[in-house]
């Protein structure tokens, strides 16, 4: 299966709530094979699904780390807290010239639907999470 075809499969899924999706408007990026889902029980968050190197990658944009008053003592919160965020990890990714706490999981490219739908929710968990930490 291609992964056009993949990425068409999931969001049918979500489309048709066949997995008790959350709530979520869901656009599919061929440009760069993955789907950004809009999650409204999650106050409208972006969470993006991307296909590449055999494996999937959900992420979620947290927040600029200039948004962080003290980050070292953030950053030290964050890796006490990464036991209590389950399926996932939070990182600092750069987008555009800034740098922005994400939080993503990663899942062998011929998981079932359901895992993929658990990261997303997990995903969006944890991101709310984590921005309530920087306030």
């Amino acid at each position: 299966m291609n992964t056009q075809t993949r990425l068409e499969a999931i969001k049918h899924s979500v489309e048709n709530n066949q997995l008790n999706w959350p709530t979520a408007d869901i656009t599919l990026d061929p440009d760069n094979d993955s789907l950004v889902f809009t999650l409204k029980d999650y106050g409208d968050l972006p969470v993006t699904l991307t296909y590449s190197d055999e494996e999937w990658l959900v992420m979620s944009e947290v927040a600029p780390t200039s948004a962080v008053e003290d980050i070292n003592t953030f950053n030290d919160a964050l890796l006490r807290l990464g036991m209590a965020l389950p399926l996932v990890s939070v990182g600092i990714h750069t987008l555009g010239e800034e740098d922005y706490y994400v939080v993503y999981g990663q899942l062998f490219a011929d998981c079932k639907l359901e895992a993929i739908n658990a990261e997303v929710e997990a995903c969006a968990q944890a991101a709310l999470e984590i921005a309530d930490l920087i306030g």
